[in-house]
């Protein structure tokens, strides 16, 4: 029996590729590293929580204005969520829904895009005005849209209630308001939600909300 042959394919050992590749490997795990502490410390807007813009969206509903004794929801007998937006107006100044407790609320959801949007608007500005002395507020808030495509459309049908930007979507996304606009929460003075309205607002439901009033 002819001697064994020797192996024609030794195990190669692997070549030393020199410090730079394994420099290159801790920059990468540094950089990343670093990305990670950046990320979660400084993506709220700095290690107190809350983005930069904090001062707008969802706010937690103080105990004192909640008389339900349930947490705050977007539903029939339930608190309304309470938030702070930008006014759609040139002032920009931010109105929380909390400003208008004691009074009735009609808080509109709407888009300009949105076609039973445009047919409902002269209606609700009708209703405002017929309506605004007898503690009445029609809040409307515009679903993520540019301010100026929102007041080009609040200056071709003369809207004079209050209008606000919900440019995030994060109330939208609260109160449950998908892409089936419009939708309307209608608030008691005590800031309990009456009564929720899914699209178009019609002739019945203003008389019935008027009725409220009385």
């Amino acid at each position: 029996m002819p001697d064994a042959l020797p192996d024609e394919r030794p195990q190669r050992r692997r070549e030393y590729s020199g410090p730079g590749s394994t420099l290159g490997l801790a920059a990468l795990i540094v950089l990343a590293v670093a990305g990670g502490i950046w990320f979660f410390e400084f993506r709220d807007g700095g290690g107190g929580g809350g983005s930069s813009s904090s001062a707008f969206g969802v706010e937690a509903l103080p105990d004192t204005l909640n008389p339900t004794g349930k947490s705050a929801a977007a539903r029939q007998g339930r608190a309304a969520p309470n938030f702070r937006l930008a006014a759609a107006d040139e002032s920009g100044n931010p109105a929380a829904l909390t400003n208008f407790r004691g009074k009735w609320v009609l808080l509109n959801f709407w888009a300009s895009w949105c076609p039973p949007c445009r047919d409902e608007t002269p209606d609700l500005q009708s209703f405002f005005e017929h309506n605004a002395n007898e503690g009445l507020v029609v809040l409307g808030v515009n679903q993520q849209e540019k301010a100026e495509a929102a007041n080009t459309f609040l200056r071709e049908f003369g809207v004079t209630y209050p209008v606000v930007l919900d440019t995030d979507g994060e109330v939208s996304e609260t109160y449950g308001v998908g892409r089936g606009l419009p939708i309307s929460f209608l608030i008691a003075p005590s800031g309990v939600i009456e009564k929720v309205y899914f699209g178009r607002l019609s002739d019945d439901n203003f008389n019935e909300i008027e009725a409220k009033l009385e």
